[in-house]
């Protein structure tokens, strides 16, 4: 029999692997978008629509994805998610027109829905309470070497064999996913398959009632509004305002997804030992400050200390706040609790792109789009102080 932490290790960095992937589809439109921009004769509003059709389709499966997960188990949810993912970012690189990009984009976001807390729920099966915030901090790291693993090979990929090669290379990373969970993702407990673990819907009625995780999910909305804002339009900023080239403007937002990379499970485990509704509201306070700094400058000579600042806070919330959830709600309910906190967090995501996008139209600065960015984070900080959190006991746990 596998040893406990081999199972572990394994599932984590799974899930890791689906969630990285997911970033890499959902993120590989903003390296590309001044020259599919142009090719397409997209304005600046259009443009930024597409990171929003992915995230309508995102926000929309992630309460039902939740609920799914929680019913049928999570390892059934995460391959049919990789192969909607994959199928629909291939397409991508036959779009021939601004409303068929749209329902790609879209239809993408839909097979992305449900891996956040079908995700969460596969670490919160194996890992013991008092280890899943430095699990979870490295689970979250997806998201920042997303950004990294993107924002290096997008562009390249990109000057050398056109726009439409990277939503090829980006839609086969999970199809090959799919074949490495299928033999190796196993769920080790009856879980989504008995009556206990089965949400009823005065229990789905439960969760969307609790006052706390909609207090938490309105914070995690002003953070990704930033936080997937800036990484849509940083480039365009980096490349129209400071005249930096798309490669070189792809190699400094490697650095804003490597900052928090490095981070990630620092504050994980530190999160396993002070208070994490304090860690959660620094981060988010100081996120705010920090962006308007990145928009209001203009010297490449310390572009990139601020980028790797801007990083590390733009991300290290997100961890922290991930593993409060999983505090607000009974175990067993953690995919549905996950799947409407998420929903409320992407709405902050869905929305930003374009409204950013219609800012830097009306005023023809990146400044005050990101002075817009900078709200977000403000607003969450502010709300979090408002969550009422009460750590769970760790239930015993036997080695298998």
């Amino acid at each position: 029999m596998k040893k406990p932490w081999i199972r572990q290790v394994t599932v984590v960095v799974l899930v890791w692997m689906t969630y990285m992937f997911s970033f890499v589809d959902r993120l590989s439109w903003p390296p590309v978008l001044p020259l599919a921009a142009k090719e397409m004769g997209l304005t600046a509003a259009h443009a930024g629509s597409y990171m929003t059709a992915f995230y309508i389709g995102y926000v929309i499966t992630q309460f039902p994805g939740g609920v799914l997960t929680d019913r049928f188990g999570y390892r059934k949810v995460l391959l049919s998610s990789y192969f909607m993912m994959g199928i629909f970012t291939l397409t991508m690189s036959t779009v021939q027109s601004f409303e068929q990009g749209f329902v790609f984009r879209l239809l993408a976001g839909l097979g992305s829905g449900a891996i956040f807390s079908a995700s969460l729920a596969a670490i919160f099966d194996h890992i013991s309470p008092k280890r899943r915030g430095v699990a979870i901090g490295f689970f979250m790291t997806a998201t920042s070497l997303g950004v990294t693993v993107v924002n290096l090979f997008v562009p390249t990929v990109a000057a050398a064999h056109g726009w439409r090669s990277a939503f090829i290379a980006a839609g086969l990373l999970p199809i090959a996913g799919i074949v490495l969970s299928f033999f190796f993702l196993k769920e080790t407990r009856s879980y989504g398959r008995t009556k206990k673990s089965v949400s009823s819907m005065s229990e789905i009625l439960t969760v969307l009632k609790n006052k706390n995780l909609i207090l938490a999910g309105i914070a995690g909305f002003g953070g990704l509004w930033a936080t997937w804002g800036t990484a849509t339009w940083a480039n365009a900023y980096l490349n129209h305002s400071l005249h930096l080239s798309l490669v070189s403007a792809g190699k400094m937002m490697a650095v804003y997804g490597m900052a928090g990379l490095l981070c990630k499970p620092l504050i994980g485990f530190v999160s396993d030992y002070m208070n994490k509704k304090t860690i959660a509201f620094w981060a988010l306070f100081l996120f705010a400050p920090v962006l308007v700094w990145f928009g209001v400058n203009t010297h490449t000579g310390i572009l990139f200390t601020i980028t790797a600042i801007l990083g590390v806070t733009a991300f290290i919330y997100s961890p922290v706040m991930t593993a409060i959830i999983g505090e607000l709600v009974e175990e067993r309910l953690v995919g549905t609790a996950m799947g409407l906190v998420n929903a409320i967090w992407q709405l902050g995501s869905l929305i930003s792109p374009l409204v950013v996008g219609m800012v830097v139209d009306a005023t023809f600065s990146y400044f005050y789009g990101f002075l817009v960015l900078a709200a977000g984070p403000l607003i969450g900080a502010i709300m979090m102080l408002f969550v009422k959190t009460k750590a769970k006991q760790a239930k015993n746990w036997k080695a298998a």
